[in-house]
């Protein structure tokens, strides 16, 4: 039999619980037996008006709780109060105990489909098989909201610290210039310069997941990992192509199989002077290749392999670009929150508007570039919210 203790004279043992942890949010009050009469209850409620409901005893064993809104009905006219029952009989939700120590996340699926069938919004919580207190679904809801938004913020600034490191970066070879606009607090946008140790070579990415807030970003991270693990191994050969087909397996043993990365990477080999260029599922990727009498040659470079993740590249027929290496080559990437981008009118950017904004900053410092890239998307969403990610990677040789 469950027993019932009194805490009178007792602290608020809410404190001994972490903040996801039920006990944590559980108000503690006693129980009252059910014979007891309905003035006492009015009377209670009246003097605890933060309390919505009470629980129920009978011969110390917890039959119910006892809602304040029930008993507002019950005492709606003088009649209701003459006829006055035992309070069990106005005890009309099936009584789910819950554990203190147990986690509200795990529990607020339960006590929602309670509430959408039967009507529940109060709920017993025991601790060490002794009753501990009530706890309403609203404040359930309110600490998983509360500890979703930590949580987020957590995952941003671990994705904001990943993606730092890699904006605007230097090389006396060639520059980046990195735009970034994320559409919430954490996204599936990811982009990475990384150097191959002691090889004079460097693997430029910019990546795109399919799907949004921390299910993407989780997946950035496998990107992310990717490349940390990458300092530790020897490419040898297989820098590259090869490279690719490692990235598109690892990303495959670590995603769920509904999800995919699309990349734009770029190879670059500062030794035999080349940069190799695979699409894989992503945007267009633009090519500025300087020519004679000032002239500069753009190319398009659409997907020519797919996304990351699938796990079929190594089946593909590996299709790469490969362009040399002179002063004022130009590679732009950029993922598809660009082209989507809409105006309070819910005008897209498109494809047209985004190839001449990259082609219009061509002869702009890096400074202007980006300051260019900020004023063309703040003039065209103006107030509208973005429904993607943005990245830009504009990368610049000497």
């Amino acid at each position: 039999m469950i027993t019932i203790e009194s805490f009178e004279d007792k602290p608020n043992l809410q404190e001994e619980f972490a903040y996801r942890q039920i006990g944590s949010i559980t108000i503690q009050v006693d129980p009252i037996d059910a014979s007891t009469s309905l003035e006492f209850v009015m009377d209670y409620f009246k003097k605890n008006p933060a309390h919505a409901a009470i629980p129920i005893e009978r011969n110390g064993v917890m039959i119910g709780i006892l809602d304040r809104s029930q008993v507002e009905k019950m005492t709606e006219s003088a009649w209701g109060r003459f006829w006055q029952k035992d309070l069990d009989a106005y005890i009309t939700s099936p009584l789910l105990t819950l554990r203190a120590d147990d986690y509200i996340e795990k529990n607020i699926t339960k006590v929602t489909e309670l509430n959408t069938e039967k009507g529940a919004r109060f709920f017993a919580v025991f601790y060490r098989k002794s009753f501990f207190g009530i706890v309403g679904l609203r404040e359930m809801l309110t600490r998983v909201t509360e500890l979703r938004n930590r949580d987020m913020e957590k995952a941003r600034i671990v994705q904001q610290n990943l993606l730092a490191r890699d904006v605007s970066k230097k090389h006396p070879r060639y520059s980046i210039i990195t735009w970034n606009r994320m559409a919430n607090e954490v996204g599936g946008d990811f982009f990475k310069e990384f150097d191959v140790e002691g090889q004079n070579r460097h693997i430029i990415g910019c990546f795109d997941v399919s799907g949004k807030n921390v299910a993407a970003s989780l997946s950035t991270m496998a990107i992310g990992s990717f490349f940390t693990a990458l300092k530790y191994f020897d490419l040898g050969d297989r820098f590259g192509e090869k490279t690719t087909i490692l990235m598109d397996k690892y990303i495959d043993n670590l995603t769920p199989s509904d999800m995919f990365i699309t990349a734009a990477l770029c190879y670059v080999d500062l030794t035999s002077n080349e940069v190799l260029i695979q699409n894989c599922g992503h945007t267009t990727i633009y090519i500025f290749v300087p020519g004679e009498n000032n002239k500069v040659v753009g190319k398009a470079l659409n997907p020519n392999l797919p996304p990351l993740g699938m796990g079929i590249i190594e089946t593909e027929e590996q299709t790469s670009y490969r362009v040399p290496i002179v002063s004022g080559l130009r590679i732009v990437l950029y993922t598809d929150g660009l082209t989507d981008m809409v105006t309070s009118d819910g005008v897209r950017f498109e494809d047209d508007k985004t190839r001449d904004l990259i082609a219009s900053v061509h002869t702009k410092s890096e400074a202007d570039t980006a300051e260019a890239y900020t004023k063309a998307i703040d003039s065209w969403i103006h107030e509208a919210m973005l429904p993607d990610d943005i990245t830009i990677m504009d990368i610049r040789f000497r």
